[in-house]
């Protein structure tokens, strides 16, 4: 019995071990309950371990291990060769829905903490009962041509664009309206983006030329608005901003009269 016990665990370790290595890692999102993230893109990774936020130029699973890898030059030998290092995570359960990882050396450790992450597919996130009676979003300028923008969305499509450097041929203020294919792309992204949890989401790092953006947004059937104001915006926002980034570029807009 017990032969046959200790069999059947080890089955279940390896198939689960199996199932993990297959599941698709590059090009998928993953989020925590607290909003960080991991971004899988062209072998590289985009991470926020709550507060701890970055990229990893290389990552690779081994058995049940999920590596990722800085990887560099270095002034120590003239910059003669390449060096690594590799920040390890135990993978200890993968799915197409969830994934668990610790880390469990220094590196990792100074990265992550002790603690075990619980990340969920992004695919997954959707809220059905997010409704807004109005959107307000401002977006500034930085170093280079970031675009300075604000707009005023309604739910019925009505759409105000307040225009500032970097938005030609606009300046100033305009009106349009939303197609109806627009504004069910605008309801998507904001039942998609996590926005229950960030009411008492706050920025980690502070960033340096990098774009500010505000979100006020006022909900159907709630006295409460949500503030959102960030230059480091997490992962679960970015597909909302940069619908509101570009939105001003596919509307007919009309010059707001002076008079």
């Amino acid at each position: 019995m017990v032969k046959r016990g200790l069999s059947l665990l080890l089955f279940l370790l390896i198939s689960g071990l199996s199932f993990a290595q297959k599941v698709q890692l590059d090009a998928e999102r993953w989020i925590t309950k607290d909003l960080g993230h991991l971004y899988f893109a062209d072998k590289k990774v985009y991470y926020n371990f709550v507060g701890n936020a970055g990229v990893k130029d290389h990552y690779a699973i081994v058995n049940d291990t999920l590596i990722l890898s800085d990887i560099f030059m270095s002034s120590a030998d003239n910059f003669k060769k390449q060096h690594r290092d590799d920040f390890k995570f135990l993978i200890r359960h993968a799915d197409y829905n969830r994934m668990y990882l610790k880390a469990v050396e220094p590196n990792s450790i100074k990265l992550a903490g002790t603690i075990t992450y619980e990340f969920l597919n992004f695919k997954n996130s959707y809220d059905k009962n997010i409704k807004f009676s109005k959107l307000y979003f401002l977006s500034s300028t930085c170093f280079g041509d970031c675009p300075q923008l604000g707009i005023e969305i309604w739910p019925n499509g009505d759409y105000h664009l307040k225009a500032g450097e970097h938005v030609a041929p606009y300046k100033g203020d305009y009106t349009g309206k939303l197609s109806q294919s627009q504004l069910d792309t605008l309801n998507y992204w904001l039942k998609h983006s996590e926005l229950k949890k960030m009411n008492d989401w706050q920025q980690g790092n502070q960033v340096v030329d990098a774009p500010n953006y505000y979100f006020a947004i006022d909900f159907v059937d709630s006295k409460k608005k949500l503030s959102i104001n960030t230059n480091e915006p997490p992962l679960n926002i970015i597909d909302l901003i940069n619908f509101m980034l570009s939105s001003y570029k596919n509307v007919k807009l009309t010059p707001v009269s002076s008079n």
